[in-house]
């Protein structure tokens, strides 16, 4: 577990505990299923996940 998914663990557990479980359902990684699950429930924070676009992991939001 990276340093980035234990902080993710730590802050947003509930968020954490959903994202794991539809990367497990729809075999996207972890961070891209955080990422999809976070700006849905916090339509405002869209703005940072913008700036991972480049990002391999976050490819699929």
């Amino acid at each position: 577990m990276n340093r980035l998914t234990r902080r993710r663990w730590l802050l947003a557990p509930v968020i954490s505990w959903q994202a794991w479980r539809l990367s497990r359902k729809t075999g996207i990684t972890f961070d891209a299923a955080w990422i999809k699950l976070r700006t849905a429930n916090h339509p405002d924070e869209i703005v940072y996940a913008h700036r991972l676009r480049g990002r391999r992991d976050a490819s699929d939001r």
